[in-house]
């Protein structure tokens, strides 16, 4: 249903997540897991990626562990938790989309099974935190974009063999 200009809701900015917008298939996933950043709080755990190609866009994924929680059920819970609240919260990263041109993949992983407002809690500072890098990252990469080369430097980490 397409949203009129009628409805009472219609000045307010859109908080829909649709499925373009979330992280899938494994090639993504290993890319993501095989050189990413990582922030983490109680119950949460947050991985990203940069990537200088715009087209790889702003997806983010949404885990919750077979061997932190066993029942099918409690998992499928918190990701649909994790999923309303960045859905709820994703503002504190749209602005920077759509002013800059480079791609970010990320991940949610919940270590233990927990409620809404715990997740609340514990997102939207690893958000806040998030958007702090993408904005310091931006700006180096700015000054250096004269001299040439144009490198990424954070706290990565890399999967060894």
């Amino acid at each position: 249903m397409k949203k009129g200009r009628n409805r009472s809701d219609f000045h307010k900015p859109d908080q829909s997540l649709p499925r373009s917008k979330i992280l899938r298939g494994r090639r993504n996933f290993e890319r993501l897991f095989e050189k990413s950043t990582v922030l983490k709080s109680d119950t949460l755990q947050l991985r990203f990626r940069y990537y200088q190609d715009p087209s790889e866009g702003c997806l983010i994924g949404f885990i919750a562990p077979k061997k932190k929680i066993k029942s099918a059920v409690k998992r499928n819970r918190v990701k649909r938790l994790l999923r309303e609240v960045y859905r709820t919260n994703q503002q504190y990263l749209n602005d920077l989309f759509s002013k800059e041109n480079f791609g970010l993949h990320g991940v949610f992983i919940a270590q233990r099974e927990t409620d809404y407002h715990q997740i609340k809690e514990e997102m939207i500072p690893l958000l806040k935190t998030l958007r702090e890098q993408l904005i310091t990252l931006l700006n180096k990469q700015s000054c250096k974009e004269p001299g040439g080369s144009s490198g990424m430097k954070m706290n990565t980490e890399s999967k060894q063999n």
